[in-house]
C-alpha cells in the first residue's frame, strides 16, 4: 500500500511539472514589448514665481539595444478658484455667495525638448544625468482680491460675471425679514424712520408687540412699494459694504498648479515616463 501511495503522488507532482512547461505564467508576464528607458528626476522646488523657468536635474539610461534619442518635459494645467462675497447687513441670517472650483484648464502637452548626448554619462551613477530648466508662462500669476477698501467694478464683472450682482441682490431680497430691511436702510442711512412702514400686533405670550410690514386683505404682510423702490436702488457695492471696517466683503483668489513630468525617448519612439511633480505657481 505505501508502494502504491508514493508512486501516485510522484505521478502527480510530474503532471504539475509538464504543465509548468507548457504553460509558464512568468515567462508570459516578462514578454510585454520592448523596454522602455529608465529616467528619474528632481525639481529645485514645487513653488515658482510664475514667467520663471523651473529648475530640474535628471538621470536616465536604457536597457534596450534602441539608444535614447531625446528627453521632453511636459505638464497640464489645473486652475483654482475661490470667490465669495457676503452682506453685513442682514440680522436674522447669514447671507454669502460662494463657489470653490478646480477645473484642469490644459491637458498634458510637451512644455520642452532636450537632447540626448552621450557626453551626460556619469560613471559613478551609472546613467546619464544634466541639469536643466524648463519655462512657465507669466500670465498663469496667482491673483488676489480679499476685502478691498474700494470698489472696481470692472474688476468684480471680470470675476464673478456680469449677472452676478444682480443675483445677489435678487437672493439676498428674497430672505429679508422686517428686522433685516430695517437694519439694512437704516445703517445705510436710506430711512430716517422706519417706524413709519411698520404695524404692530399684540403678542399675547411675551406681552409685548410684534412689528412687521402692514397686512394685506389676505392677512399677509406683503413689502410696501416704497421699501422695495429704495432697496432696487441700492447700488451692489453698498451692499456688500461692512461699515465697521470699510472695507467690502469680496473674497477671490486664483491659482495654477502644474503637473509636470520628463520622458526619455528612444529611436524607436519608446516612451519612459518619470513621475509626476506638482508645482504650484505664485
Amino acid at each position: 500500500m505505501k508502494n502504491i501511495q508514493y508512486f501516485t503522488l510522484t505521478l502527480i507532482f510530474t503532471g504539475i511539472l509538464v504543465a509548468c512547461e507548457k504553460h509558464d505564467t512568468l515567462d508570459d508576464a516578462v514578454i510585454v514589448g520592448q523596454m522602455a528607458p529608465h529616467v528619474y528626476w528632481e525639481v529645485v522646488s514645487s513653488t515658482v514665481k510664475a514667467g520663471t523657468n523651473v529648475p530640474f536635474a535628471v538621470q536616465y539610461y536604457t536597457t534596450s539595444d534602441s539608444p535614447i534619442d531625446h528627453l521632453e518635459v511636459w505638464y497640464n494645467l489645473v486652475e483654482d478658484e475661490t470667490k465669495s462675497v457676503t452682506c453685513p447687513w442682514t440680522q436674522t441670517f447669514n447671507f454669502s455667495m460662494v463657489k470653490n472650483a478646480t477645473v484642469e484648464k490644459r491637458i498634458m502637452q510637451k512644455i520642452a525638448e532636450f537632447p540626448h548626448s552621450e557626453t551626460n554619462w556619469n560613471d559613478s551613477l551609472r546613467a546619464y544625468f544634466f541639469n536643466a530648466e524648463f519655462p512657465t508662462s507669466n500670465t498663469l500669476a496667482s491673483v488676489s482680491w480679499i476685502k478691498p477698501t474700494s470698489f472696481d467694478n470692472e474688476r468684480m464683472i471680470s470675476y464673478f460675471g456680469a449677472n452676478f450682482a444682480q443675483q445677489f441682490k435678487d437672493s439676498l431680497y428674497k430672505r429679508m425679514t422686517v428686522t433685516d430691511f430695517q437694519k439694512m436702510l437704516s445703517g445705510l442711512n436710506l430711512v430716517e424712520n422706519f417706524r413709519i412702514y411698520l404695524d404692530s400686533t399684540k403678542n399675547e405670550n411675551s406681552g409685548g408687540w410684534d412689528y412687521h410690514f402692514p397686512k394685506d386683505a389676505q392677512g399677509k404682510s406683503p413689502v410696501p412699494q416704497t421699501i422695495q423702490d429704495i432697496y432696487k436702488n441700492i447700488p451692489f457695492q453698498d451692499l456688500i459694504l461692512n461699515s465697521a471696517t470699510n472695507q467690502y466683503e469680496i473674497e477671490y483668489s486664483r491659482s495654477y498648479t502644474l503637473r509636470s513630468q520628463i520622458r526619455a525617448i528612444d529611436k524607436n519612439g519608446i516612451s519612459g515616463l518619470s513621475t509626476d511633480f506638482s508645482i504650484i505657481l505664485n
